[in-house]
């Protein structure tokens, strides 16, 4: 397996789940457990219709996707789940309800919402619950589907115990009113339709058992006396660094950082050279660590900011070197013991989604930022320090800290023999948040088998009822009924039929919700032990809906492409309907592939199998055929 990982890991677990089931999941796991390696798995492995997003750029530069408020097109603000007065609306506060009946997506990114089959937000302990409860919303409605998040598969990624999501006091005295905390737990959506949680728990950043057991002991709030003694022994406030240990310090605010950096950039003799980056098309979320003016001299401490990419990797994100020489723009870094850097510049891409002509997801760079992947590093932010790896690192834990964030902090460092302390650690600067505590609970990597296999079952049930699934006769109606000659025409015979067929694909639609939710509640009653009442359900919906689409739809579709047009907006229609026609025959093609679906029973080591051969036929273009049209009344209703 990649990754040097055995078949049977966590992480092929993991990819089960995301493969083969509808669960929504929180992956968690403390700083160095692999979640980063994991999602590039997923992106390389999954064979879902995915999007990657994520609350801030510099998040979503690393997780190579997107904002969250750039893919779904969201002001800055907070969102709250009900009426707003024009005094709160003025403070920044928007009603969900309000910006769900605004919305005016393009057909690209409607399309594009009704082909998502997998959502994953990286770095969600930042992830806000009024932020949770909106893009649910705004999936619900735009997928026309009462499910939780329109049926879209959710991936969480992160760790609760690392950087907090950020409220102003002001919205926070708004919000607090619906919701106990700022954490995406508390979202609405969350706590009606709670996440599995996973956590992966082997530590590869950190080796030495004794350091990681005290940062097991600060996440959960079980320091003792004696780990908080030999954390302490690092206690060195007269520490002076040296010219082979300069150690970088964390520190909580970007001015002291800067300040630091300048200083000790301006305590150099010599000349200052100056690099700006190049920035092409679109290139939107410009939070990266990279510098747009990149100021450097000979002897100056920097850092990595990006892993090396070529075969021989050299560097890492959090390595720390020194500027050896710059001449002719050729920039020399030097470490101790190993051989001098020529240093390249790197490229950060802009990306956003699109569907292709097959509604195929697909990631395309709209824009890129070119710079050396270096920054001056006698001081970094706590904030900056995310994702960064260091041998060596001074943290001052005094009244700077937030109750916290010495974690994050101390999980940057390698080793406990790496850390230096400026001021001693107590207690209360290490409390974890009790919202946080009391919400974690993952699952027991023994009980996982279980649930995948239910999941997968489940899973089973909802690829079949998706054949009853009619939203898509309706969005793509709209298409034909929205096109700006036929609008225009203002035929009265036109919006008589449209009407006609709107009424009658809705009527549908909520005939089959009714008939999906029987056929779910007599799946958690017998599971798939009883299929032949399942297969029975099933084979009556198929006669009777194939019926209704043929006499409701596709004859008046029919009877208007066989007229012979009179001009040039009846030509136009016909067109239009002709390609209509065919999405409608090939849902009822899809609606006679259901009936054929449970007919044999599948055992549990099948259900792999079942669903990557449900996934190809679904794939590949349905013939159309209207079937035969029984008169049957379905007895369900």
């Amino acid at each position: 397996m990649s990754n040097g990982l055995p078949s049977n890991s966590i992480f092929d677990r993991i990819l089960s789940f995301i493969d083969y089931t509808n669960h929504n999941i929180f992956l968690t796991g403390k700083a160095g457990t692999g979640k980063t390696t994991l999602l590039k798995r997923i992106k390389e492995e999954s064979s879902k219709k995915m999007v990657v997003v994520a609350p801030t750029g510099v998040a979503a530069m690393n997780a190579k996707g997107t904002t969250i408020n750039s893919f779904f097109q969201l002001p800055s603000g907070s969102f709250y789940p009900g009426e707003i007065g024009l005094e709160d609306l003025q403070s920044g506060i928007i009603s969900i309800q309000s910006m769900v009946s605004d919305l005016s997506y393009s057909k690209e990114k409607t399309t594009l919402f009704n082909e998502l089959e997998l959502l994953i937000i990286d770095e969600i302990s930042m992830v806000r619950c009024d932020l949770m409860d909106m893009i649910d919303a705004i999936l619900r409605a735009v997928r026309k589907s009462n499910t939780p998040f329109g049926g879209v598969q959710l991936l969480l990624i992160g760790d609760l115990y690392q950087l907090p999501p950020v409220v102003k006091r002001e919205e926070w005295a708004f919000l607090g009113r619906v919701y106990a905390s700022p954490y995406f737990f508390e979202g609405h959506v969350i706590r009606r339709n709670p996440l599995l949680q996973i956590e992966l728990t082997t530590v590869f950043r950190q080796t030495e058992p004794e350091f990681v057991s005290i940062l097991n002991s600060i996440r959960n709030n079980q320091i003792n006396e004696k780990d908080l003694a030999l954390l302490n022994k690092r206690y060195d406030p007269q520490f002076l660094s040296t010219e082979d240990l300069n150690p970088i310090i964390i520190t909580s605010h970007n001015a002291e950082a800067n300040a630091i950096n300048k200083a000790k950039l301006d305590e150099i003799a010599g000349d200052e050279y100056t690099f700006t980056g190049e920035t092409s098309g679109e290139f939107r979320d410009a939070g990266i660590q990279a510098e747009q003016i990149l100021k450097l001299k000979e002897g100056a401490q920097i850092m990595f900011i990006k892993n090396d990419s070529g075969d021989n990797r050299k560097f890492y994100n959090g390595k720390i070197g020194k500027i050896k020489s710059i001449k002719d723009n050729d920039i020399y870094i030097s470490f101790p013991h190993e051989d001098d850097l020529l240093l390249e510049r790197s490229s950060w891409q802009s990306f956003e989604y699109k569907t292709d002509t097959e509604k195929v997801i697909v990631q395309q760079q709209i824009g890129e930022f070119l710079q050396y992947p270096i920054k001056l590093a006698w001081a970094v932010t706590i904030h900056k320090s995310q994702g960064l790896t260091f041998d060596h690192a001074i943290i001052d834990a005094g009244k700077s800290f937030i109750s916290g964030q010495v974690y994050v902090a101390l999980s940057r460092v390698r080793t406990l023999n790496g850390l230096i302390l400026k001021s001693k650690i107590n207690t209360e600067s290490l409390r974890s948040n009790l919202e946080v505590i009391n919400y974690m609970k993952p699952v027991k990597e023994e009980e996982l088998e279980n649930l995948l296999v239910n999941g997968q079952e489940s899973f089973i049930l909802q690829l079949v009822l998706n054949h009853f699934s009619f939203n898509r006769l309706l969005s793509e109606l709209h298409t034909v009924t929205s096109q700006p000659d036929i609008v225009r025409s203002n035929i009265p015979e036109y919006s008589i039929l449209f009407n006609q067929l709107r009424k009658a694909i809705k009527d549908l639609i909520i005939l089959s919700d009714r008939f999906q939710a029987q056929v779910i509640n007599l799946y958690k009653q017998t599971g798939f032990s009883d299929l032949p009442a399942l297969q029975t359900r099933i084979e009556s919906a198929v006669i009777y809906f194939t019926k209704e689409i043929n006499m409701l739809v596709l004859n008046q579709v029919n009877k208007n492409i066989r007229i012979k047009p009179k001009n040039k907006v009846q030509q136009e229609l016909q067109h239009l309907f002709q390609k209509y026609r065919l999405e409608v025959e090939h849902r009822i093609s899809l609606l006679q592939k259901a009936e054929e679906l449970l007919k044999e029973p599948i055992g549990a080591k099948n259900y792999t199998s079942w669903i990557n051969k449900h996934n190809t036929q679904i794939n590949t273009k349905a013939k159309s055929s209207t079937g035969n049209q029984q008169s049957t009344t379905l007895q369900l209703f």
